[in-house]
């Protein structure tokens, strides 16, 4: 089987002939259909199901850190409440999608294919399916379902109802759970396991309110005993552990001189050349307690005038703050002035960029979409709102907070329902920091309006030397936020596709 660090190459010189980039595909008809001849033997059916990766989420998707409470940036007219009909086609696409019910549609054409074989295909295919709708529904609400590769004017359908995508959803990812394998070889790092489709359901049940449901499918990943968290948190987002920790479940697949990404630029400051374009916001730098457990504002370890000590260890392996070195260069914005001036928030993201000290620009640490602390989180979270606290909820959380050396959570401060709920959306919040899933939590939590209605984002303030700054003001209505608007070029493409009544 051809290997995932291999993908790239195989994407140039497998798929250069396939239509997969016209820009009518990009919206919304399904109906181009692969070379005849292509369906001759299973190696090529591998080539195509290998091109379906190209479309998991990545570093690219940095913007959404600038969409919620979390980062200054690039995003920011999401968190402003400035979006439009027109600004973005994110994730609305179905060129993957119909790549992948090709395959389907094709798979018993090709000659001598096994069971195995058979499964494997369709069950990678399942779950990007299910995937790219699950991004679709999360976002958009309502889109239209196809199930098959169809013509123009038949994929020319209005939208469908959430709840009937979600099903299909269900029904395509519990098909996947079947087909695929639980392993792969050491050469297939990256490749789709049952371990992922598993994930892949937890969150979508999670996002879902399905609570029971998602707290029994993270509970399956949680007895399989194939995850672990790995003991040194820093080191799961190092070149050199990927593909090296059973923490991972999936990852976005990098490799070096072959295909590697630029987070050096987008979380970087100006002195290693970095644009500032994904910066800490206050909010987030305050949700890390002080080693002792508490929050910053009731530990006497917290120094307003040192704010970066006697912090959560997550905290200096998440930023780069004033004075830390990285890449061979101190970021400076007390004295050098162009660290002092680029800087919106005078803290920098370092997850994904730490490697900096030894590869400088270009960076191939892998991009983490399902990790099995995230699992823990689900399952706590989706327990304690199912049935309130108990032993198993804290249980999953101090095995995060322990892994770092913070104290377990208190069970007499934290002992209601409501309390641990609280306690769980900011361990999430922590340890998730600068994974692009903040976003979707204000979606899914209903605090669009608390986190980003009518707030003034600022930069930390540290006297004498850091001055506050003042990057704008926020706005979030929750009559139109939490639902983006269809795309308005998918929309002037089809003839039966509405604008959401929110956004008419």
């Amino acid at each position: 089987m051809k290997t995932l660090k291999n993908i790239l190459a195989i994407f140039l010189i497998a798929f250069s002939f396939t239509s997969c980039d016209d820009d009518v595909l990009d919206t919304l008809p399904l109906d181009a259909s692969s070379d005849a001849t292509y369906w001759s033997s299973v190696d090529n059916a591998i080539l195509w199901i290998n091109y379906a990766y190209r479309d998991l989420p990545g570093p690219s998707d940095y913007e959404l850190n600038g969409m919620s409470d979390d980062a200054a940036g690039t995003g920011n007219n999401f968190q402003r409440g400035r979006q439009m009909p027109d600004d973005t086609g994110l994730y609305f696409d179905y060129s993957n999608i119909r790549h992948c019910f090709e395959l389907m549609e094709n798979i018993d054409r090709i000659p001598d294919l096994g069971q195995e074989d058979r499964d494997m295909l369709t069950g990678q295919a399942r779950f990007f399916v299910g995937l790219h709708y699950f991004q679709m529904i999360t976002l958009y609400r309502d889109v239209p379902l196809l199930k098959t590769t169809t013509s123009i004017e038949e994929s020319d359908i209005p939208k469908t109802e959430k709840a009937e995508i979600l099903t299909y959803i269900l029904e395509q990812l519990d098909l996947a759970i079947e087909e695929l394998p639980s392993t792969w070889p050491d050469s297939e790092a990256g490749r789709i396991t049952k371990g992922a489709g598993l994930a892949l359901k937890s969150r979508v049940l999670l996002y879902n309110d399905r609570w029971e449901e998602a707290a029994a499918t993270a509970k399956e990943i949680i007895d399989s005993g194939i995850y672990e968290l790995h003991p040194n948190f820093g080191e799961v987002f190092l070149t050199v552990f990927d593909n090296a920790t059973k923490e991972v479940i999936l990852s976005k697949q990098f490799a070096e001189g072959l295909y590697t990404h630029d987070l050096w630029n987008r979380f970087g400051f100006s002195t290693i050349g970095g644009s500032s374009q994904s910066c800490p916001l206050p909010s987030l730098i305050n949700s890390f307690e002080c080693i002792d457990g508490l929050p910053i504002t009731e530990s006497p370890l917290y120094d307003p005038l040192d704010p970066w000590s006697n912090r959560d260890p997550r905290f200096a392996m998440s930023f780069i703050v004033p004075f830390d070195e990285i890449g061979g260069q101190v970021f400076d914005p007390v004295n050098n002035r162009d660290d002092k001036t680029a800087t919106p928030t005078y803290v920098y993201f370092r997850k994904y960029i730490a490697d900096m000290e030894s590869q400088q620009r270009n960076l191939w640490s892998n991009w983490k979409i399902f990790r099995y602390a995230e699992t823990l989180l689900t399952y706590a979270e989706a327990q304690n709102e199912a049935s309130g606290p108990d032993n198993s909820v804290y249980d999953a959380i101090d095995l995060i907070r322990t892994r770092v050396g913070m104290p377990a959570l208190d069970r007499e401060r934290y002992n209601t329902q409501e309390t641990l709920r609280q306690a769980i959306r900011n361990e999430r919040r922590v340890e998730l920091a600068a994974e692009q899933l903040r976003y979707y939590d204000i979606l899914r939590w209903k605090i669009g309006e608390e986190v980003l209605g009518n707030q003034t984002y600022t930069s930390m303030e540290v006297p004498p030397d850091l001055p506050l700054k003042i990057l704008g003001d926020g706005d979030f209505d929750p009559s139109k936020h939490y639902v983006w608007p269809i795309p308005q070029d998918a929309i002037d493409r089809a003839k039966n596709l509405e604008q959401h009544p929110e956004w008419q």
